[in-house]
């Protein structure tokens, strides 16, 4: 399979007319698809949450009595149970993701363990009930209240009747604020106005529902992908951002798994692309519950900065997965912020211009951007947010604790950076390793082909072709060889002879295809049914009694070539031909049924030879069976069927059914 695009790329790359058709604004079929998808996530999350926790924490709780070493695998079992829904469930919405394996498993206690210390399991674990939980609880709220929403508002004047008028609704409050509390009471007041309000924010919330809806199956669709997709969708040193995608040759001769890539030493210990989506939101999720309460309570920043510059920093975390540099300018720019917002804070303790989630925060970035990217990205990652925080705590004026400050971010990020490139390099330099490993491989297999191809070619030529030549030159020196031979006996000799020297030509093209695996093969016209009778006149001149039958549609005919296509017409030449050779060399002096019918949408081939002739017939060319095992897969290969076997009479029959379409 294809590697999977990321998200919101398969869009882009798909030309097909299917994907280029724009959707319409309102599409029922699409908004209950995206109802089928988002409703029924929620309650199998919490099923999945509700199962998996406990069992998560009583096999770790009991792995040193080695109870735990049971039920780990279960439980890991049973996540990977749900992972497989959550893929069914994406893939039934429309989106396909790439093949995920899992090591086959094994009986015993070697197959505990490895269940146990197998990533992608791990990863399920973790996306069902770290991610897949609070996503769909959000989804679900989300579209139970917008739909709800909706729905009161334009049903609002037949059940608003019924709601208690003491104080003044909400469409009252805004006009009483825009209008300084002048409008009189029975406007403000009136049931006309507040059903009037309820009704066009229901239209409202109606009109912009399915694309509400939308965004939501989107978003989990968009997590689901990157957690669970199998390793084709990974790029880069995971996934890397930067990283271009593997050229179609490389692709292909590339092993399962995607072995050979830079990425494969991180992809096998960490499942790529979806262990660095669940740490990057785990991350964002922690910063924003933590980071916002401290700018807002210790530091003393407004709620709502606090809050944007929070969110700005989570934000850039997760953009840098994708867009690692617009990332780090949205980081510099929260970083930035924050140390304007924090600054002037009433406890000096507290760190500044660093506060230390920004510290945090600005670490992990510095990692997710090395470890994906080449190092010049990862340099600028560290160097940029800390270059902007230094010019503005210089022009505010540095103070001994915003000096430390500012050196301890510097040097924790800095290591961080030093990691992530060094663990990168290593992992470069060991797909770079395997890849060669992978290529000595392949060329050690071609030497080895064609040193097989040389050796069967000269085989060919010394043997077969050698006993060609010979029969050829007899035959065709026996008119002058043997004086007064009978017209008939020439003119068998010459059968043979242009029979010889045809199969030579044969021969001669096949060893210059055995002996240099670039050439092709010379193209030629490839028989069909019109050659049949010429086939079976051939082979009545070896003396041979045949019986030739040819119908098309229950009327007896010739031999039709036009409704039939060519790779069938092939197929049957090559049934009709194997078949009379084999009765020739088996049954000599037998009478030979050849009998060929197109009925509908189907061609059958019937060929029925009798016993041999006399009390002590020559002794037949000894065979391996390959002729009939060729004839079942070329019929195979058109899905068709072969039967063949002895007859009661002791002849032998074979018979071949192939479709036409």
């Amino acid at each position: 399979m294809a590697p999977l695009p990321r998200i919101g790329e398969a869009d882009m790359v798909n030309t097909s007319p299917a994907a280029t058709r724009r959707t319409p604004l309102f599409d029922p079929a699409q908004l209950a698809r995206d109802y089928a998808y988002v409703m029924p996530g929620f309650v199998i999350s919490l099923f999945a949450f509700v199962v998996l926790v406990p069992l998560t924490a009583l096999s770790i709780g009991t792995l040193i009595i080695w109870v735990g070493a049971l039920l780990l695998p279960l439980t890991l079992v049973i996540a990977s149970g749900f992972a497989q829904l959550s893929r069914t469930r994406l893939r039934l919405w429309g989106r396909e993701l790439p093949a995920v394996r899992y090591a086959p498993p094994s009986s015993g206690f070697p197959g505990l363990l490895q269940r146990m210390t197998e990533p992608r399991r791990w990863l399920d674990l973790a996306f069902e009930t770290v991610v897949a939980f609070p996503l769909r609880t959000f989804t679900f709220v989300v579209a139970v209240t917008w739909t709800a929403g909706a729905a009161g508002g334009l049903t609002f004047p037949i059940w608003g009747v019924f709601l208690p008028q003491d104080d003044p609704p909400l469409a009252g409050r805004i006009l009483e604020a825009i209008t300084d509390g002048s409008a009189p009471d029975a406007v403000s007041r009136s049931f006309l106005l507040d059903a009037g309000f309820n009704v066009v924010c229901g239209a409202i919330l109606l009109l912009t529902l399915p694309m509400v809806m939308r965004g939501l199956a989107l978003l989990d669709a968009a997590t689901t992908s990157a957690a669970l997709g199998g390793p084709d969708a990974e790029r880069g040193i995971p996934g890397s951002a930067g990283s271009p995608a593997p050229e179609p040759a490389a692709a292909s001769a590339a092993p399962a798994g995607g072995a050979g890539r830079p990425a494969d030493g991180l992809a096998r210990f960490a499942s790529g692309e979806g262990w660095v989506w669940i740490a990057a939101v785990l991350t964002a999720v922690v910063s924003i519950a933590v980071g916002w309460p401290v700018l807002a309570v210790l530091l003393e920043v407004p709620v709502v900065f606090a809050m944007c510059v929070t969110l700005a920093s989570a934000t850039a975390l997760l953009i840098a997965i994708r867009w690692p540099m617009t990332g780090v300018a949205l980081q510099t720019i929260a970083a930035v912020a924050t140390a304007l917002l924090s600054f002037g804070a009433p406890d000096p303790f507290w760190p500044w211009p660093w506060p230390v989630m920004t510290l945090i925060l600005q670490a992990v970035l510095v990692l997710l951007v090395a470890l994906r990217n080449p190092w010049p990205r990862a340099v600028a990652a560290w160097a940029l947010p800390q270059a902007g925080v230094l010019a503005v705590a210089l022009a505010i004026g540095l103070t001994p604790g915003a000096w430390s400050s500012v050196i301890v971010s510097s040097s924790v990020s800095l290591g961080v950076l030093a990691i992530g490139i060094a663990v990168r390099q290593l992992l470069t330099s060991r797909g770079a390793l395997r890849e060669e490993q992978r290529t000595s491989a392949e060329l050690a297999g071609q030497r080895s082909e064609l040193a097989e191809r040389n050796r069967i070619a000269r085989e060919l030529h010394d043997v077969v072709a050698h006993s060609m030549s010979v029969i050829s030159v007899q035959a065709t020196t026996a008119k002058y060889r043997l004086p007064g031979m009978d017209p008939d006996a020439a003119g068998e000799f010459e059968s043979i002879a242009a029979s010889s020297r045809q199969a030579l030509a044969e021969m001669r093209g096949l060893l210059g295809v055995l002996r240099s695996p670039d050439r092709r093969a010379e193209l030629a016209p490839q028989p069909g049914l019109a050659d049949i009778p010429a086939l079976i006149e051939a082979t009545r001149r070896s003396g041979a009694l045949i019986v030739f039958r040819s119908e098309v549609d229950g009327a007896e005919a010739p031999s039709n070539a036009g409704s039939v296509p060519a790779a069938t017409a092939l197929t049957v030449y090559r049934i009709v031909q194997e078949a009379l050779s084999n009765a020739v060399r088996h049954s000599p002096g037998a009478e030979i049924e050849v009998a060929v019918t197109v009925t509908g949408d189907r061609v059958a081939v019937d060929v029925v030879n009798g016993p041999p002739v006399g009390s002590d017939p020559p002794q037949a060319a000894p065979g391996a069976g390959l002729g009939l095992s060729g004839v079942r897969e070329r019929t195979a290969a058109l899905g068709g069927a072969v039967d063949a076997g002895r007859t009661e009479s002791g002849g032998f029959r074979v018979h071949a059914r192939l479709p036409l379409g």
